[in-house]
């Protein structure tokens, strides 16, 4: 059966649009802070009259301003649309969330056409179905593929340059087009040039002259200096200056260690949690396929270029400190490609013993992916949601203010969307007016006096009275005047406190909460995880009104 075939990519890639559509739009929990704060948060900060946060890596030119950009279009399309048809500003900001679901939904749908589509080119109609299918029903899919993150964009661009990339045929104009994409998401992530840089070679193999080699590297070298260089245009729009943020990415993150700051795992991470993460239940016929493209006895074919990168890349990785599942997103569909043209093949021809198989690999992957995508850590989500919408509806007229801010996240730093999700929820009188306990890196630190460095949320979370009595005085009280000036503090009490359970349990007495006198009282609370490995971020998201 081949529902992918030569004369049908378009009419399959409207079905499985569809797929994402439902994917994006209904997707409801929270995986990584970098899903809004490295895309939307910095597209909302650049439209006019918004208040999307801006996190230290912008201020030092880390990243290309390329993929918010992407974004920055979606949200000035919405407001033409939304100026046009003179709609509401609750609908209008409601669109503003639901646009860059829409566009993820498109990125995750093109990766899932061009995996099918390698795996059709290099291994038959057959295994491009294969492959298809293998995407769709991918948990790690469902769970991230339609997120705003860099990598899905990283992970799209890489499956559509590889396809382009000269397997079995020399042509020109396909080296253009895989060097482009290969250039481009290099931009997106400098970390995918390990990628480029480790399937390379297999050109060098093809051809048979050295003057074609070398007509070929020097034809890979000018295309990505012109994309690079356009990139460098578009960086300098944003930060007023040349700069190539992939080389600050390399100084920060690498001869400094800054990126260890949020967190280091062990040597071995990618391969005892991230590749089974990353796999789920297909882990079991991944290994097999790998194994079996260790054993091909060709040093030519793609099954061992794909086979190698495979297996080089992770190892690559490894020599960070700071390891992420969502850094190999670039490999899940190169695996898939190998799946569908090594491990399916090896499955029982017929009888039970196959359908057995496929029953366990999506009686896994299901649950994981409606888990992960539908219950665990959704609170943080819903949150924000609610905020807008009350805001929009005229709830926030029942807070009485002391003239603080209207909204305060005792949460660690990154724990919710922030303005690109609220957008004028986060606004009084036309300027901000929600924060967050922050985390800025130990820059220009040390390495050795690092472990003495404590940030806003460290010193919050490791004395909490003392922090909230500075920052805001006592807590205010029934018998307090009206506007709270003789409650000390250097900010004034926020209208709404925000936190987690666990971090509840800590501050709620120097609230008074649940006092006859008490200002503050809890006025919603929305489930968010079952479980969570930070003490901090357990239980339900409370939210506490002032009265």
């Amino acid at each position: 059966m081949s529902i992918l075939s030569k004369n049908t990519p378009f009419f399959v890639f409207l079905i499985v649009l569809g797929i994402r559509l439902q994917n994006a739009l209904t997707i409801a929990t929270f995986f990584q802070p970098d899903e809004y704060f490295q895309s939307l948060e910095i597209a909302a900060n650049q439209r006019s009259g918004s208040s999307g946060y801006v996190t230290w890596e912008w201020h030092h030119a880390l990243r290309s301003v390329l993929y918010p950009r992407i974004f920055q279009g979606v949200y000035s399309l919405v407001d033409v649309i939304s100026n046009a048809l003179e709609l509401s500003p609750a609908t209008t900001a409601d669109l503003l969330v639901v646009g860059p679901k829409i566009m993820g939904a498109i990125t995750a749908a093109t990766g899932d056409i061009y995996t099918g589509l390698l795996a059709r080119k290099i291994y038959g109609e057959e295994a491009g179905t294969h492959a298809l299918l293998l995407s769709l029903f991918s948990a790690w899919n469902w769970f991230c593929s339609t997120r705003t993150f860099s990598n899905g964009l990283e992970t799209t661009l890489t499956v559509m340059g590889m396809y382009y990339w000269p397997w079995k045929t020399y042509k020109l104009t396909d080296l253009t087009l895989a060097t482009i994409f290969a250039a481009i998401s290099f931009t997106v992530r400098p970390t995918n040039g390990l990628i480029t840089w480790a399937i390379g070679p297999l050109i060098l193999q093809q051809l048979p002259s050295f003057p074609q080699r070398l007509g070929a590297v020097f034809h890979i070298a000018f295309v990505s200096v012109l994309v690079l260089s356009l990139n460098a245009l578009i960086d300098y729009n944003y930060y007023g200056r040349i700069t190539f943020p992939f080389v600050e990415f390399y100084r920060m993150n690498v001869s400094q260690s800054i990126s260890s700051f949020y967190g280091t795992s062990p040597w071995h991470y990618y391969y005892s949690q991230g590749l089974p993460l990353l796999l789920t239940g297909y882990l079991p016929l991944a290994f097999y396929s790998f194994c079996a493209g260790l054993n091909d006895p060709s040093s030519y074919s793609p099954t061992t270029h794909l086979t190698r990168l495979l297996g080089i890349v992770p190892i690559a990785f490894m020599t960070t400190q700071h390891k992420e599942v969502r850094f190999l997103y670039p490999l899940l569909p190169i695996f898939h490609v190998l799946i569908a043209g090594v491990g399916v093949p090896g499955l029982p021809k017929k009888g039970t013993k196959r359908w057995v198989m496929v029953a366990a690999i999506l009686g896994i992957n299901i649950p994981i992916a409606y888990y992960t995508g539908y219950v665990h850590q959704r609170g943080v989500v819903d949150v924000v949601n609610w905020l807008r919408q009350e805001h929009y509806s005229g709830g926030t007229k029942e807070v009485v203010s002391l003239g603080g801010a209207r909204v305060g996240f005792l949460m660690p730093c990154h724990s919710t969307p922030f303005g690109s999700y609220m957008w004028d929820a986060a606004m009084k009188d036309g300027k901000p007016s929600a924060w967050f306990l922050t985390c800025e890196p130990p820059i220009g630190i040390p390495v050795e006096e690092r472990h003495t460095y404590f940030d806003e949320a460290d010193d919050f979370y490791y004395h909490p009275t003392d922090f909230l009595a500075k920052m805001f005085g006592r807590p205010p009280v029934n018998d307090d005047d009206e506007d709270g000036n003789e409650l000390g503090g250097t900010m004034k009490w926020p209208d709404k406190l925000i936190t987690f359970e666990g971090t509840a349990e800590i501050v709620q007495e120097y609230l008074n909460i649940g006092a006859k006198n008490a200002r503050y009282v809890e006025c919603k609370r929305f489930f968010n995880s079952h479980f969570h490995d930070d003490w901090r971020r357990d239980g339900d998201v409370i939210v506490w009104c002032l009265r």
